[in-house]
């Protein structure tokens, strides 16, 4: 009877301790109203060393951002310390994602969106959310949705890129990162999608996950394709589209369709370089600005 009145008091102490931590919660900053004065836009990249392709890209998105939002303080954050550092070397600096909240912070900023340039939800996505985590009770953050975050946006994009083959009897391969996150689904959809709203030139595969090189191919061969372009579908042209798509190695994709047969070619260009792409982005920072959340 005593061990079961100690289980009984131990088990209430947790839940006093519980109720006490949840009571004691730090609440979420309230919005203030969305302007120039009280708002910060980040933009979230993965980053590149190309720095030819990082102007075209994420700096092209960046500098649309401000001309969008002129009365705005605009700045960039990128994910990969490995990008941060090699730039610093050349004397670029750049935030990280926890700097350029606490660089808001410091401006006495108290609503902050937070616009990923992210092809879609996932690891990195939900990385980014956690990081902002603790500085959501000095401000009120929103999160814009990625690129391909819908139907619509992916059809957009796609047809978009569906111009570089226009008028041709090629098919044009569209190159993504790919995940080990269940998102990855987007891309063998995004293919779907392609061929149901009229686009059976299209065809899309990932560098590291699935629809791979090898399964695009047969696809493509199955289809009747005989010439290919392969173009990166990814926000920059940086390592993967120079090296793992153009490169002049054997498990190159460029390499891999030449000896499949296919006439090949390349397009080393990032999704940052068109402007109905970086239209997108603007629009998200619009409908995040609109959100329900930023409601007194």
């Amino acid at each position: 009877m005593k061990k079961i009145s100690r289980l009984a008091a131990t088990v209430l102490a947790a839940a006093v301790a519980l109720t006490s931590c949840a009571s004691t919660k730090t609440e979420a900053a309230k919005p203030a109203e969305i302007s120039g004065k009280t708002t910060s836009i980040i933009l979230v990249s993965f980053g590149t060393s190309f720095e030819e392709s990082r102007k075209a890209t994420c700096v092209a998105v960046e500098d649309e951002v401000k001309a969008a939002f002129p009365d705005f303080y605009v700045t960039s954050a990128y994910t990969s310390s490995l990008i941060r550092n090699k730039l610093r070397k050349n004397g670029i600096e750049i935030f990280s994602v926890d700097e350029a909240l606490k660089d808001a912070q410091s401006k006495g900023f108290r609503n902050v969106i937070v616009q990923p340039t992210h092809m879609m939800y996932g690891l990195e996505y939900n990385e980014m959310q956690e990081l902002a985590e603790p500085y959501k009770s000095r401000m009120h953050i929103v999160f814009g949705k990625p690129l391909l975050a819908t139907k619509d946006e992916i059809s957009a994009v796609l047809a978009t890129l569906a111009k570089n083959v226009a008028g041709t009897k090629r098919a044009l391969v569209l190159m993504g990162h790919g995940t080990d996150y269940f998102s990855n689904f987007l891309y063998a959809a995004a293919d779907y999608q392609a061929k149901a709203e009229g686009h059976p030139e299209i065809f899309v595969g990932t560098v590291e996950a699935y629809p791979d090189c090898a399964t695009v191919i047969e696809l493509a061969k199955k289809a009747g394709y005989r010439s290919v372009l392969l173009e990166p579908l990814m926000l920059v042209a940086g390592d993967h589209a120079n090296n793992d798509m153009a490169g002049d190695e054997d498990d190159s994709w460029k390499s891999q369709f030449t000896a499949a047969g296919f006439e090949v070619e390349t397009l080393i260009k990032g999704l940052g370089e068109y402007p109905e792409v970086r239209a997108i982005y603007i629009d998200h920072i619009k409908e995040a600005m609109a959100s329900p959340e930023n409601a007194e």
